[in-house]
């Protein structure tokens, strides 16, 4: 015999199991979302660099130097800063933020 209840618990779950699925995909849909913002900044912050660094700097590549953590890019920048060239403090950390980025994994971490 079968319950009066079955129907709601079936629709009950079909609800909650589309809930989920619209859930997570609104979850990746706003991860890409992120990342494509991230890749819109890294543009802004690569015609900032182009602007104010590459007039002097032919290129960041350099396989001499060892890694710099995103402290090490901010000394540099301060430095560039106070002796070269005049940055806003949002032009300095769009340079450093790009630094850091574009050498990712050839950085080492402190600590």
């Amino acid at each position: 015999m079968s319950s009066p209840n079955k129907p709601r618990h079936t629709i009950l779950i079909l609800l909650v199991a589309c809930s989920l699925i619209f859930g997570a995909t609104g979850l990746v849909l706003a991860k890409a979302g992120k990342r494509q913002m991230a890749a819109q900044d890294q543009m802004e912050a690569f015609q900032v660099y182009q602007q104010k660094c590459l007039s002097c700097h032919d290129s960041i590549a350099d396989p001499e130097s060892p890694g710099k953590t995103r402290d090490g890019w901010t000394i540099v920048v301060k430095y560039m800063n106070d002796h070269y060239v005049q940055l806003t403090d949002q032009q300095a950390n769009q340079i450093i933020n790009l630094l850091y980025a574009i050498r990712r994994g050839l950085e080492k971490e402190p600590g």
